[in-house]
């Protein structure tokens, strides 16, 4: 009974509440219905976000000429490699003591830049972009924002404040804006949050200095840094001014990474050190760029002549100049192109030679007639080895150019790869060895068309007729030879051309130059005292031989094109084994040696026929082997210097030990005393053409070594370099004199104080170094003396010159030196 009643109340309290609820629920929907709506949030366009740059985006293919790269910056100076030339350099130099701050800095931090790269650019192609751009890459953009207060730090240093140059307009971007009293715009285009690019401060306020009142001090001129340091990702950024990453990289230009050439070379070279590129297809193409030979054309040769013939279009003469004018003197040890005393007189035999070094040398410059080739791109590279340094570089062309040797020879062109033959045929004891692959038929074609444009503009300076004009080079030689080069000569040769001989080659013959005439040769009697090796001097010429005997045969009517057939005559034959030498009674001799022509002097040939024949050749040399064993076997040149040059260096360091500074001494006798040699190759891998050099770590440094011994003595003045600047003053005094004989002296040679006076001559190269001059001038004749101020302290030895231009010198106990003395070696 109970329970019915309880649930009849709680139904009708619940019914109760029920209708309280709809009537609360029918007032309440007019008012809600009456506020205004809102309407949904829409999900808000998220803006992209641009990527942080990288080295493969961060700079445009036409941006910069001139790229570089460096691997692993904190370990080049920490684990040898370049550390090693640098130590020496402190050491010894005294450097400024900001390089030494910067070795300090990247050793202090070596650790933070142990894996870091580092980008250089400069030589910009367009004027919007800095002149000099850095770009250091780290693993995180924690480690980029850790380093970049450092280098702010750091780069006042040594790159202080300079003064702010007066604008019309200041250059600053609409979108840069001061973040506070000294400090540079923002690098970059863009803002963000989370990644704030830094940069260094900058001091451009005047600087504040109390002043006495009642004076009027002019301000100081405001300064500013000359670099901006930036971050932006894991890259850090110092640069010349400020910049815009969209200027760097336009959109319209395609990124350098994806460049084909630069593709090519940082690909080829992507494990290296040190990596430099080059793009020589920016240079401006309007500029013509300049021959190392004139190029003479026929186009260009007939407005010569007519003005030689018009005195009314002959430029002014040279004569015209005042006296008071300045002279541009060249201080060389060579004597300049003047009056030089009579020529000695010369034997028959010695004034053929000559004459048939001068035509050949005309044929041979044409080499370099015409306008140079060069590359689209270029790529090198350094890698610091633990015992040598190697330096690649690849020449970038297009596939269908000619195939040069040299860009700046562009008649010499490359002939099929090879697999050198001459090391089988050269003696195991050559010191220096140069081979290449000459294409001789399209080389020849190439240099007797300029022969025969440059004969055709001599016909029309001299104004001759056809019948009458001169011929070229070439055509006079097949006119006196009696055979054609093309048809007869040609065939007989192969493509690979060697020259060779001992490390004097190298100091006193160039390697197509004419050499010095040679000494007799030995009577039957005295041959065998120096037969058994050649000349110190002349060079090895080798020619590849594919018909022996028809260039058996042409060799004599060689001798008439050139002008010496007389020597024929006195042409002597000599029976070795197969080998068979023709000597010309002093003037040269040749042998047929294996697939090869050798031509050099009678001694040398013998020794290379003997060689030859005991089967004591290049190519059998463990050395030899050893160090160009990383070549590949078919290359189109090479080169081998044997360790003699080590050996040699040692040992004239050896002799000076005992005048050495101490800590020069110490460095150079801890090298390692095993000689090694330098080599040399190239090749085309079909991009272009790779050159590779391997240099010997320890000859570097210790060349590295004895130069900054040699600026630190210059700066310290100690008696060896007195002398030696004593030496090249009197060769300055001997070229100056000439100058002035040929200029304002008309034929007389200038006293001192002239000399002084048309600024020939600076008297302060002596003053300042310990020793003093006297020049005296009688006739014809001069006479310089340089003798120490302080014998024993300033100088030794005592140095003359006269118009021979021949420097003489000796101990002579502080007097002066006379033209007996001994000479002294450039």
């Amino acid at each position: 009974m109970n329970s019915s009643f309880h649930r009849a109340d709680f139904l009708c309290k619940s019914k109760k509440c029920v209708s309280l609820f709809v009537a609360i629920l029918l007032l309440a929907t007019p008012l809600w219905a009456q506020r205004p709506t809102t309407p949904p949030a829409q999900p808000q366009a998220k803006t992209p976000r641009i990527p942080d740059p990288t080295f493969e985006t961060l700079l445009g293919a036409d941006t910069y000429k001139l790229y570089g790269e460096v691997r692993n910056v904190g370990q080049l100076l920490s684990t040898g490699g370049a550390g090693e030339i640098v130590d020496p350099i402190i050491k010894l130099a005294n450097p400024p003591q900001e390089f030494q701050s910067i070795i300090k800095f990247l050793k202090k931090n070596e650790e933070a830049l142990a894996t870091s790269r580092l980008l250089f650019t400069s030589w910009p192609a367009r004027a919007d972009v800095p002149n000099a751009f850095v770009a250091i890459e780290f693993a995180t953009p924690e480690e980029a924002a850790k380093f970049s207060p450092k280098l702010e730090t750091f780069l006042p240093t040594v790159l202080p404040p300079v003064p702010i140059e007066p604008e019309g307009k200041p250059n600053t971007p609409p979108e840069a804006k001061p973040s506070e009293a000294g400090k540079q715009p923002m690098a970059g285009p863009e803002k963000s949050s989370d990644r704030q690019i830094q940069t260094g401060k900058q001091p451009t306020s005047e600087t504040r200095k109390e002043t006495v009142p009642g004076s009027n001090p002019k301000p100081s001129p405001q300064e500013h840094l000359p670099f901006v340091i930036s971050h932006k990702g894991n890259l850090v950024f110092i640069s010349d001014k400020s910049f815009k990453f969209e200027k760097l990289h336009p959109p319209s230009s395609k990124a350098l990474a994806e460049d084909q050439s630069f593709r090519i070379a940082h690909d080829r070279f992507s494990n290296e050190s040190i990596f430099l590129y080059f793009s020589v297809a920016l240079e401006d193409r309007s500029k013509p760029l300049a021959s190392p030979t004139p190029v003479v054309t026929v186009e260009v040769a007939e407005p010569s002549a007519r003005s030689e013939s018009d005195p009314s279009t002959r430029p002014p003469s040279s004569s015209s100049e005042t006296p008071d004018e300045t002279r541009n003197v060249m201080l060389v040890g060579a004597p300049q192109s003047t009056p030089e005393p009579p020529p000695p007189v010369r034997t028959r035999q010695q004034q053929a030679q000559m004459n048939a070094s001068s035509q050949m040398g005309q044929m041979l410059d044409l080499l370099g007639v015409g306008e140079p080739q060069w590359p689209e791109a270029v790529g090198v590279a350094l890698v610091l080895d633990n015992n040598e340094y190697v330096v690649r570089a690849i020449l970038i062309e297009p596939p269908e150019r000619r195939k040069l040797l040299l860009p700046f020879l562009p008649q010499l062109l490359s002939g099929a790869t090879y697999a050198a033959e001459a090391p089988q045929v050269l003696p195991d004891d050559t010191e220096v060895f140069v081979s290449a692959s000459i294409d001789l038929s399209q080389t020849y074609e190439g240099m007797r068309k300029e022969a025969e444009i440059r004969a055709k503009a001599s016909a029309r300076q001299i104004q001759t007729s056809a019948k009458d004009a001169p011929l070229d080079a070439f055509a006079e030689f097949e006119k006196k030879a009696g055979f054609k080069i093309k048809d007869d000569l040609l065939p007989t040769l192969g493509n690979e051309i060697a020259v060779a001989g001992s490390l004097k080659t190298l100091q006193g013959v160039g390697v197509f130059g004419a050499p010095p005439p040679p000494k007799p040769s030995p009577s039957p009697g005295e041959a065998t005292t120096d037969h058994t090796k050649g000349s110190d001097v002349f060079p090895m010429l080798l020619i590849a031989v594919k018909d022996r005997d028809g260039a058996r045969r042409l060799m004599p009517h060689v001798l008439d094109g050139l002008g010496m057939g007389e020597a024929n005559m006195i042409a002597q034959v000599e029976k070795h084994d197969d080998a068979e030498i023709v000597n010309y009674a002093g003037l040269f001799a040749y042998a047929f040696v294996g697939n090869f022509l050798v031509i050099s002097e009678a001694a040398t040939v013998r020794h290379v026929v003997e060689a030859w024949s005991n089967h004591q050749t290049l190519g059998s040399n463990t050395t030899y082997r050893n160090f160009t064993r990383w070549q590949a076997r078919q290359t189109l040149g090479q080169i081998y210097v044997s360790p003699a040059l080590m050996d040699s260096y040692r040992e004239q360091l050896n002799k000076q030990a005992p005048k050495m500074d101490p800590a020069l001494r110490d460095s150079l006798m801890s090298l390692s005393p095993a000689p090694q040699a330098i080599s040399y190759s190239l090749t085309n891998e079909g991009f272009g053409a790779l050159h590779e050099l391997h240099l010997p770590k320890d000859l570097v440094i210790a060349m590295v070594a004895g130069t900054s011994a040699s600026m630190s003595a210059i700066k310290q003045g100690s008696p060896e370099t007195n002398e030696m600047i004593a030496i090249g003053g009197l060769r300055m005094v001997a070229n100056a004199e000439n100058s002035y004989s040929a200029g304002v002296g008309k034929g007389s040679y200038g006293t001192l104080d002239q000399l002084v006076a048309q600024k020939l001559v600076m008297l302060e190269l002596f003053k300042n170094y310990g020793y003093k001059i006297d020049l005296v001038v009688v006739g014809d004749q001069f006479e310089a003396v340089a003798t120490p101020v302080e014998y024993g302290k300033t100088g030794s030895r005592s140095f003359f010159v006269d118009k021979s231009g021949v420097v003489r010198g000796d101990d002579h106990g502080g007097g002066p030196a006379t033209v007996g003395d001994k000479p002294i070696e450039p």
